[in-house]
């Protein structure tokens, strides 16, 4: 009967494996140096992803800023203007003719003439009141203009503040509409025409004139404010899907392989 060793199926699998005596040596080596490879071109990998990752958490945390930026200075300026537009609204511009605008001329040394214009009490007040809404009007059209790029919806916004074709009338009692809908006051002309026809003045720029549209562009305003400023989906696009992708599963796994390769490094 033949001796059988109990060993030799194992020793059969083995040399099968790793190849018999100094061959198994060369097969061991062939593996580590596999593996070396391997792991250098995974940890190479990581680093990137990791650097990727952090660019990511850099890029989402300026996002919040500026959306948090945003919606901060728009909170300010629909209260700021909302405040303007209701004073506006409802001011009584009837003001006392008499002694309201007064011209004093005065000539110097060298023969030079000079007139200056003061204004009484009560219509220097009404024409605080309606240059303080044109401020505060003209800021919220530079607010919306210098965001217009961010959107579709601030781009609108834009233009709904921006026009002011719905009166015409405008110029008629001192104030001039600029192309980017911004407004600008000529002083004298106003004063005379609130001295002259303060129930005009109430019209064009009361609750039916400038003042009652503003309330309304502020209210349709507040109607998107969540949905003004796009989500980051939206405005990083392609680059913020390509890096979770490759900063999700990808980086988990690459992880894992470094795991691998320090239990293999233990067993060897």
């Amino acid at each position: 009967m033949a001796n059988i060793n109990p060993l030799g199926s194992a020793l059969y699998n083995t040399n099968y494996l790793f190849g018999a005596n100094n061959d198994k040596q060369d097969s061991i080596a062939k593996l580590w140096s596999g593996y070396s490879s391997y792991q250098s071109n995974a940890q190479t990998s990581l680093a990137g992803l990791t650097e990727i990752n952090t660019n990511l958490k850099a890029v989402l945390a300026s996002y919040d800023d500026a959306k948090n930026a945003f919606n901060s200075e728009f909170k300010d300026n629909m209260e700021t203007l909302s405040a303007s537009a209701d004073k506006l609204k409802g001011y009584n511009f009837k003001v006392e003719s008499e002694g309201a605008i007064t011209n004093t001329t005065s000539t110097d040394d060298k023969g030079v003439t000079t007139t200056t214009t003061t204004y009484s009490k009560d219509l220097q007040a009404a024409l605080d009141t309606v240059k303080g809404f044109v401020e505060d009007y003209n800021g919220t059209v530079k607010f919306f203009g210098e965001y217009s790029s961010v959107s579709k919806r601030i781009e609108q916004m834009a233009t709904t503040f921006g026009d002011t074709t719905y009166n015409r009338n405008l110029s008629s009692i001192g104030l001039t509409a600029n192309s980017d809908g911004s407004l600008t006051i000529n002083e004298e002309k106003l004063a005379n025409a609130i001295v002259n026809d303060p129930d005009k003045v109430s019209s064009i720029l009361g609750k039916d004139g400038l003042a009652g549209k503003a309330e309304d562009h502020i209210s349709f305003a507040n109607s998107q404010a969540d949905k003004l400023f796009p989500t980051a989906e939206k405005m990083l696009g392609s680059q913020l899907e390509t890096a979770a992708i490759y900063t999700g599963s990808a980086y988990r796994n690459m992880s894992a392989l470094q795991n691998v390769g320090s239990l293999l490094n233990m067993m060897f």
